[in-house]
């Protein structure tokens, strides 16, 4: 809960890649060593051989998912969510599993 809460703000205009041509902004994630570092979740559970990217850019929560195969190119998925809602949601979920330990 913590690492969704404290994503990073990043201002950066190459993610606008992301609207135009996500294969490309995957791409770009991959190879650009500060945007990778700082927005990859590489802690992410129970997702094995998936990339899962996100960050806060202009008050929006962006989460961009994308399953690693050798086969064939697979599937980009992006959720964009307010981040006052979305951190009230991570709030939500967090009380919730501290009340039921």
């Amino acid at each position: 809960m913590t690492q969704l809460k404290n994503r990073p703000n990043i201002d950066d205009k190459r993610l606008d890649l992301l609207d135009v041509d996500p294969a490309k902004f995957m791409e770009l994630l991959a190879v650009d060593e500060f945007l990778h570092d700082s927005t990859i979740m590489s802690s992410v559970e129970s997702l094995d051989r998936w990339t899962v990217y996100s960050y806060v850019r202009a008050g929006r929560f962006i989460i961009v998912a994308q399953e690693v195969t050798k086969e064939n190119v697979s599937p980009i998925f992006v959720a964009d969510a307010d981040e006052v809602e979305f951190n009230s949601i991570v709030d939500a979920a967090r009380r919730y599993w501290l009340e039921s330990q």
